[in-house]
């Protein structure tokens, strides 16, 4: 959401009336995923001759994380006030899901559509007109509590049955507010990346098999980001197989400024050493054991390193995950990487000794045998393993501002 002092707020409020959806609605039907979620809008349209709104074209993987919000949602019940929080990394589909989540049971309310010109202005009204009635409130990406607090401060200020969605990328948010009925929008499996890359590549399920290796490379690549697959795929529409292999080296080597801009937002909103530290871990850490990061990274930041990667893990940059009983790794979206080190690259494009960072092995050679000096802040980090590093490194890499 953004900024509220220069941007005005616009809020859909939806208030009950008498006409309910028709159950059959949620029965799964045969066909392709997108034909199914286009049915349920036709009949929920039909029935409140309401125009649904815009979803996707290929709302790929939908059904089932249509059907997981709903049944949070409960809107058969008028006991109390229900808030839904739904959060995940940016592009990962949580607007696409509210949408679809409000055509699906616009059915229960009335809708009103109030343009606002803050949150203060949204706040009285809520307060004062929609005290009593049933509504259904969607506020979208949501990055700062003081939204909540003004918008939704306290349950009471709706009607009994009423419902509010809140998406965002900061789970710390709806912790923070009291929101208890979350649900994590989960990367796309193999399958269904698969199926949305296709569509949005070649607009039909039936692809010529010679392209089966380049579709599989750009799946691998986006790493179940619905994102990343439209805009791949989007921008591959039409090209001969040379052009689709030239555009994934291109993109694994300089990532693609329409994705990274929307995965950067959460990076934006960090505290400076909170930058620093996911800068780290993107360059040199990812993957590593949780309790090694935290060692080797105390040395720079002290004891709020358990905090800032607490952080992190909020705003979905990072996870901590472990398997199998073994000790838990940090961990973070292979774009989410890529998003991080094109931050430190673009710091000095052409010249890589003036970059905070260096992880690739030729770029430390070449600024190690042009003797050339470092980052003028005088602590670049080199990201290599020990057993990469040339012997006579010590020889040439002597000095304060050298770390690794």
């Amino acid at each position: 959401m953004a900024e509220t002092s220069k941007t005005s707020l616009f809020l859909s409020l939806f208030i009950r009336f008498s006409i309910t959806c028709l159950h059959d609605s949620y029965l799964f039907l045969e066909g392709y995923e997108y034909e199914f979620i286009g049915r349920i809008v036709e009949l929920v349209s039909i029935k409140i001759n309401h125009a649904p709104l815009p979803v996707a074209d290929y709302p790929v993987g939908l059904e089932s994380r249509l059907l997981e919000v709903t049944k949070l949602l409960d809107v058969e019940s008028d006991d109390g006030v229900y808030m839904i929080g739904i959060h995940g990394i940016g592009g990962i589909g949580k607007t696409t899901l509210a949408i679809a989540v409000y055509n699906l049971i616009a059915c229960h309310f009335d809708e009103k559509e109030i343009n606002l010109a803050s949150v203060e202005q949204g706040a009285s009204i809520i307060q004062h007109r929609l005290q009593r009635k049933k509504v259904l409130l969607i506020l979208d990406d949501v990055d700062k509590h003081e939204q909540l607090q003004a918008i939704v401060g306290r349950p009471c200020w709706f009607g009994p049955g009423s419902r509010v969605i809140i998406t965002t990328r900061d789970k710390q948010l709806l912790a923070s507010h009291g929101v208890k009925r979350t649900y994590e929008v989960k990367l796309l499996n193999e399958n269904n990346a698969l199926q949305l890359l296709t569509w949005k590549s070649f607009k039909t399920e039936k692809v010529d098999p010679s392209y089966k290796e380049v579709l599989n490379d750009v799946v691998i690549y986006a790493s179940g980001l619905p994102l990343a697959l439209e805009v791949i795929g989007s921008n591959l529409f039409g090209k001969s197989i040379e052009e689709w292999k030239s555009a994934i080296k291109q993109y694994k080597r300089i990532p693609s400024i329409q994705i990274l801009e929307i995965l950067k937002v959460s990076f934006d909103a960090l505290e400076e050493e909170q930058k620093n530290v996911f800068l780290d871990i993107a360059c040199c850490f990812n993957r590593y054991a949780l309790t090694e990061v935290i060692d080797i990274l105390r040395t720079h930041y002290g004891d709020c390193m358990k905090y800032h990667i607490g952080v992190l893990v909020e705003k979905s940059l990072i996870k901590k995950f472990s398997w199998y009983g073994r000790l838990p790794r940090v961990t973070m979206h292979d774009l989410i990487e890529d998003m991080g080190k094109e931050i430190v690259r673009q710091e000095s494009p052409k010249e890589p000794e003036k970059r905070s960072r260096l992880w690739l092995l030729e770029d430390i050679i070449q600024v190690l045998e042009d003797n050339k000096e470092l980052h003028e802040a005088g602590n670049t980090v080199f990201c290599l393993p020990r057993d990469r590093i040339p012997e006579w490194f010590d020889q040439q890499s002597r000095g304060p501002s050298i770390s690794f």
